[in-house]
Parts: C-alpha cells; sequence; structure tokens
C-alpha cells in the first residue's frame, strides 16, 4: 500500500511536561529525554494523530501530542482531545461483573443464561459461563457485524451450534463482551452506560470518558481516518454509533492514564480501592494463551506486562502496565498505529525508568519506489486442470515507471493497488476478479510466489510446495466478490489458491486470506484451526455463482464490481 507523504507540520508536535512529585531518582529527566526523542521521531511519522501518555504508579508524568484531529480543517490534537479505545473497553465489562461477584450477584462459572435468558445456544457440551465470554473461551464467533451493538445479537446465536467444549480452546469473541454487557444490564437494571459510569468510570477517576458512540458524542470526538488502498491517502472513516460492552468507550490521555495506574496498582484507583485483591487477581490471571478476562497477561524478561489494543472506526488504541517496573503507556490513535513505531516508544519508555541509554528511533519507513513492486514481477504459469477457455496459460507482470503492469497481446494493462499483494486492472480490461497474490514462509509475508485470478491460480517458477490437485469445479460458482452494506461490512473476496478455496475478509494492510475448509455442500470452515467456530455459507445459486455468502451467519451479497 502506498505511504502517504506526510501531511502533518513538523510545528504541529506538542510535549507536555505535566506537574507533579519531585523525583529523586532522576527519572524525570530521563523522561524528558525519551520525550524529546519520541518528538523527534513523530516527525517523520504520516500518522493523522497520535497521543502517548506515560504513567508511573502515582500521576502522569508526560503526554507528547502529534498531529491533527481533523485533516480537513486541521484542527490540531490536544491532550484533552477523545479517542474510541474500542476493545480495551472489554475489560471495564469484566471490572463491573467482576464488582457485581463481590457482592455475589454474579458467580462467573455459572450459565450466562441465568443472567442472560434470552440467549439460546444450541449445543450438546456444558453451557457457556461469564468465565468462559471473559476469558474468550466460550467458542462463540469472533463478531456479528449485523447485530452488533443490539441485544439481537443473542438471538441471532439461536442457529449457531460450537464445535468444542467451553474452555477447551480460545478463539477472540467481541460477540461474547456483547452478551456480557447485557448480561450486566440485566442485573443491574441499568443502560451498559450508567452502570459503567457509577461502578467504574467515576471510582477510577474517568471524568472526561463515556461508554457510549453516539451522534452527540462525535461531536466531541476527533475525526477517524482509514487508507484509501489505491494511492494510500487518508480518508475519513465511516461513522456509526455504538454502545456495546466489547467496545463502546470514548476517553482521552489522562483518563486512559488514570485507568493504567488503576492496573499498576492492583486494583486501585486514584480515589480509592474499586476491586478487592482478589478479584483483581482473578481479573488479571491468564486462562488460556496468555489472555485473563478482557486483558492481556504476559511475561518479558521474568516480568509482568498487563495490555490489550483496540481499534473501532478507523481509532485504534493500545495500554501497556510493566507491573514490576511501576510505569505504563497510552496510546491512541485516530487511524492505523505504527507498529514498530509503538514498539520503540515501549523501549524508550523502559529505558528512562530504568536509567539505562535510549534505544535508536526506528529507521523512517521509505516512501515505495519501482523497487518495492519488483517483487510481483515475473511469469506465473497456470496450474490445475480447471481453466476455463478463455484463461491465459500463463500471466506476465511488469514494472515501468512506478507502475505495475500486466503483459497482454492488447499492450501492457495498468494495475492499481487494492491493498495488501491485492491488485485490480484499471477499468474493465481482466474482468470482475482483481489479482491476489500469495507469498510463502510459515507466516505468508515472504517472497511472492502465486497469484489467483478469480477461479484460476498461478504459480511462479520455483514454487517451494507440492502443487495439488486442481480446485473442485464448484468453487468457480463462490469465487468473488461479497459484501454486507453495513458500515462495519464485512467485505469478503474469495478466490483459489494451489487447490484451495481462500477468503480475504478484510482489505486493511496487515490483513490475510484464510482457506475455507469444506464441511458439506457450499459450508466451510474459517480458518486453518479445526476448532474454529467460524463458517462461511455460499447459497443461491444462479446462472453458476453463488449470489449470496454467510460469513458466521452473516449474509454478504455477490458485488459485480472487482
Amino acid at each position: 500500500m502506498t505511504r502517504l507523504n506526510s501531511c502533518l507540520p513538523t510545528l504541529a508536535l506538542c510535549l507536555l511536561a505535566l506537574p507533579g512529585r519531585a523525583a529523586t531518582d532522576g527519572v524525570n529527566a530521563k523522561l524528558t529525554e525519551a520525550a524529546a526523542a519520541i518528538e523527534q521521531a513523530l516527525e517523520h511519522s504520516s500518522m493523522p494523530g497520535l497521543v502517548v501518555g506515560i504513567t508511573d504508579r502515582h500521576e502522569l508524568r508526560k503526554v507528547i501530542v502529534h498531529g491533527y484531529g481533523d485533516l480537513k480543517t486541521r484542527k490540531p490534537l490536544t491532550a484533552d482531545s477523545l479517542f474510541a479505545i474500542g476493545s480495551i473497553s472489554k475489560a471495564f465489562t469484566a471490572i463491573a461483573l467482576m464488582q457485581i461477584g463481590q457482592e455475589h450477584r454474579f458467580e462467573p462459572h455459572a450459565p450466562i443464561t441465568r443472567y442472560l435468558p434470552s440467549l439460546v445456544v444450541h449445543s450438546r457440551f456444558a453451557p457457556i459461563t461469564g468465565h468462559d465470554l471473559m476469558s474468550h473461551t466460550s467458542g462463540l464467533p469472533n463478531y456479528l457485524p449485523d447485530s452488533a451493538s443490539s441485544r439481537y445479537a443473542a438471538i441471532e446465536l439461536k442457529d449457531f451450534e460450537p464445535s468444542y467444549a467451553p474452555g477447551t480452546h480460545w478463539w477472540y469473541s467481541n460477540t461474547g463482551f456483547q452478551l456480557l454487557g447485557y448480561a450486566l444490564e440485566n442485573i443491574e437494571h441499568e443502560p451498559y452506560t450508567k452502570v459503567l459510569r457509577r461502578r467504574v468510570l467515576d471510582p477510577i477517576g474517568m471524568a472526561s470518558t463515556s461508554a457510549i458512540i453516539d451522534d452527540a458524542e462525535r461531536e466531541r470526538m476527533v475525526v477517524s481516518y482509514v487508507r484509501w488502498p489505491y494511492d494510500g491517502r487518508f480518508v475519513e472513516a465511516p461513522w456509526f454509533e455504538y454502545s456495546a460492552g466489547d467496545g463502546s468507550i470514548v476517553a482521552n490521555v489522562a483518563d486512559m492514564s488514570a485507568y493504567v495506574r488503576f492496573i499498576l496498582n492492583r486494583g486501585a484507583g486514584d480515589k480509592g480501592r474499586v476491586l478487592s485483591e482478589s478479584a483483581f487477581a482473578t481479573l488479571t490471571t491468564p486462562v488460556l494463551e496468555n489472555y485473563a478476562y478482557g486483558l492481556w497477561v504476559r511475561k518479558e524478561n521474568g516480568r509482568t506486562v498487563i495490555s490489550h489494543t483496540g481499534s473501532i472506526g478507523g481509532f485504534h488504541a493500545a495500554i501497556e502496565a510493566h507491573m514490576e517496573d511501576g510505569f505504563g503507556l497510552v496510546f491512541l490513535c485516530n487511524a492505523g498505529i505504527d507498529q514498530d513505531l509503538n514498539k520503540w516508544i515501549v523501549s524508550t519508555a523502559t529505558a528512562a525508568f530504568e536509567g539505562t541509554a535510549l534505544p535508536a528511533p526506528p529507521a523512517a519507513t521509505a516512501e515505495p519506489s519501482e523497487s518495492d513492486l519488483l517483487k510481483y514481477a515475473g511469469l506465473f504459469q497456470l496450474a490445475g486442470s480447471n481453466a476455463s477457455g478463455t484463461s491465459s496459460a500463463t500471466l506476465a507482470f511488469v514494472v515501468a515507471g512506478e507502475h505495475l503492469f500486466l503483459r497482454s497481446e492488447r499492450g501492457n494493462i495498468p494495475l492499481e493497488r487494492m491493498g495488501t499483494d491485492l491488485f485490480r486492472a484499471a477499468g474493465d480490461a481482466e474482468g470482475l476478479f482483481p489479482f491476489v497474490f500469495g507469498r510463502g514462509g510459515k507466516d505468508g509475508k515472504g517472497k511472492v510466489t502465486s497469484v489467483s485470478h478469480g477461479a484460476e491460480w498461478y504459480a511462479a517458477e520455483g514454487f517451494p510446495d507440492p502443487i495439488q490437485q486442481a480446485a473442485p469445479k464448484e468453487y468457480a460458482s463462490y469465487v468473488g466478490h461479497f459484501l454486507n452494506n453495513g458500515p462495519e461490512g464485512p467485505v469478503a473476496r474469495v478466490f483459489v489458491r494451489n487447490g484451495q478455496l481462500m477468503m480475504l475478509l478484510s482489505e486493511d494492510e496487515d490483513a490475510t486470506a484464510e482457506p475455507l475448509e469444506p464441511l458439506g455442500p457450499g459450508l466451510f470452515r474459517i480458518g486453518k484451526a479445526e476448532y474454529s467456530p467460524e463458517r462461511a455459507h455460499f447459497d443461491t445459486l444462479i446462472d453458476g455463482q453463488a449470489l449470496r455468502l454467510f460469513v458466521s451467519g452473516v449474509p454478504l451479497y455477490r458485488k459485480d464490481i472487482p
């Protein structure tokens, strides 16, 4: 994806040294040095806006503010700017439930239907509990965008059957935390936003935070952005309202730093204790895959780090609490976060608290050039015997003038980038299917080794893996572009790769295609994991094409556009 030249003035950076108790250990001086280094590194970032907070157990020590809250009006960010924090909200839901558990009105290991009787899941296994939902071990699917932030999510699961017993495997489920939010409302007989205000936000000291994303709240929030895949420009993200327990919190850096201090102080907020020591220990004890109740808990060099990330509607956020070292960080961004830059900022803050030399900043990301496209250039040979009579035996891609072209008898056809390893022919030169390049390596991030074009798959010379038998002919009915028209999509691109039906459910920079494993006529499991609860079901075949695709029960419809 083309990176945008920085649209941010170097003078748009603001560094705040917040007042507090006198430091006797020299940390303040090191933090000032670290903040200056972070400020300088951000001068080379093309992110629309980023706010970073660094706190210890007692107070917010530094805030670094970079960029704009609105690119159109050039309104700069401030330390008071409000961002949606996405999935970081999950632990807030768990904290409220743990408080009610201390009052003996919520039992985490009881069936969740005790508190949410509208939920009906047909299962041959033991009932799903609050513990299972809070730890992502329930076996429920990840996200149902058509019913997200609606109590109908519980009803929509009536046709879902878990593929494994609760507690057996870990599978991230936004749906599960939505159900927890509705259970919380049932127990308290109050809307989620009021429960969170009374039980969590006010006790922690988060006065500027709200637990609802609505049209009124939008006036207080900064504008969020996504990258336009064709040229890398930032465009405003689609807006939608949200009020569910998996991701509806809006906050600024001071409030989120107070939340990090609540973690650092093991359940005690700035105004006093919010959770008992035992309840906090339960909240932060990993169950599977280093995941506790809405929080990741990992060990780094023998030390405990509690963290989480979040994203919603173009907003991205992250927190880290370094428990033994007694400091934490907050990242609030109104577009995608640069992960390498984030890691370096964490390392820089760590060095400041440890009193060691600051690490060198990461190299600035260069603008893509002709050499970046050369990895797609070359000759690819049609594999398998299911090719249509109009398919070319080979596809040849060439690079000229910083553009990728498909060579044809009619001349070179220019290709437009649509996402990572995803291109389309300009106009209608090559029909409705994009070119999806495949890579080698265990993580699928290695050298380009193949390209898919609908049901046809082409291998580069020296393709490293065994070439499988041709895909079943019926797969040609499923390939194509499917879309749910809601503001969150999803969008699915279905194609064939080495005899396997594949699905790309996002065109984000980090998106990877998932294999579809056949389970029955038109029915597939999404992903390699045998326990994956996600399903793809194609139906309504007309003129040899499936017109509808259900992704874990969410309907998507074929679109006759590339």
